[in-house]
C-alpha cells in the first residue's frame, strides 16, 4: 500500500474522530489540523483544506438536527449577522497576522471557558431549555466569527459555551445552533481561501468523508444521551486546545 493511500485512509479515519468530537462539544480541528500537516500540507494550506470538511460535516449536522425535530432557527439570523463580517476579517487577515500573537490570546479565552464548565455544572445538565440570546449577546459573535475565520480550531467550544451559558440553551439546542452558525460563516470563509488559492480538494474531501461520518454519530449521540457526557468533552476539548494554541 503505497503512502498517499495510508495518508488518505488516516484523514479518513482522523475525519470521523474529529467530527464525534466537533458535533459534541467542539475542538475536532485541533485533531485535523494537525493530521493535515503531517500530510505534508503547509500550516496555511492546512487551515485553508480543513473547512472543506468543516462546511460538509456542518451540513450533514444542521440535517441530523433537523431530523429529530431540534430546529432552533429563528436565533441564526441575528447572530449571523455578527459572525459573518467577522469571519470575513478573520479569513482575510489568516495570511498576514503574526499567528503567535493570536494563538496566546485564544489560548487565555479558552482557560477562562475552562473555568466556566465549573462555575454552574446544571447549566451543561439539564434538558429541554429553549434558551434565549438577547441583543447584549450579538457582539460576541463579531469575535467568534473572527476567531473562526482565522483559526477555526476549537471555535465550536466557544460557541457552545456562549449559547449555553449566556443564552440559557440546553446543550442539545446549543449543539444544533452551533452547526448551523459554523455553516453559514466556514462557508465564506471558504470561498475565501479558495479565491487566494489555498485549498487542497483531494485531501479536503477525504477528510470530510470522514468528518460527516463523525458527525452524524456524534448529533445523534447528543440528541439520544442527552448533556451529561457532552460537558466533559467540552472540558477534554478546551484543554487540548489550550495546549495546542501555546505549542503552537
Amino acid at each position: 500500500m503505497s503512502a498517499e493511500t495510508w495518508q488518505l485512509l488516516a484523514l479518513t479515519a482522523g475525519g470521523f474522530v474529529g467530527g464525534v468530537v466537533n458535533a459534541a462539544a467542539g475542538g475536532g480541528s485541533f485533531l485535523t489540523l494537525p493530521l493535515l500537516m503531517a500530510t505534508g500540507l503547509p500550516p496555511q494550506v492546512a487551515n485553508a483544506t480543513n473547512r472543506v470538511a468543516i462546511v460538509l460535516q456542518c451540513a450533514a449536522g444542521v440535517t441530523t438536527y433537523h431530523r429529530h425535530d431540534v430546529r432552533p432557527w429563528r436565533h441564526l439570523p441575528a447572530i449571523a449577522a455578527f459572525a459573518v463580517p467577522g469571519a470575513v476579517a478573520g479569513a482575510l487577515l489568516a495570511a498576514h497576522v503574526d499567528e503567535v500573537v493570536f494563538r496566546r490570546a485564544a489560548a487565555v479565552l479558552f482557560v477562562l471557558m475552562t473555568a466556566t464548565v465549573f462555575t454552574d455544572p446544571q447549566r451543561w445538565t439539564r434538558r429541554h431549555a429553549e434558551g434565549r440570546l438577547r441583543p447584549r449577546h450579538w457582539p460576541i459573535f463579531l469575535l467568534i466569527g473572527l476567531y473562526g475565520g482565522f483559526l477555526q480550531a476549537g471555535v465550536g467550544v466557544l460557541m457552545l459555551s456562549t449559547f449555553v451559558l449566556a443564552g440559557g440553551f440546553d446543550v442539545v439546542r446549543g449543539n444544533a445552533l452551533k452547526f448551523s452558525l459554523a455553516l453559514v460563516f466556514t462557508t465564506v470563509s471558504l470561498l475565501l481561501f479558495v479565491q487566494a488559492g489555498q485549498v487542497r480538494w483531494l485531501p479536503g474531501l477525504v477528510l470530510a468523508i470522514g468528518m460527516t461520518l463523525g458527525g452524524a454519530v456524534g448529533a445523534r449521540l447528543v440528541v439520544l444521551q442527552g448533556a451529561r457526557w457532552v460537558r466533559w468533552v467540552v472540558l477534554l476539548a478546551a484543554a487540548a486546545a489550550v495546549v495546542k494554541l501555546l505549542r503552537g
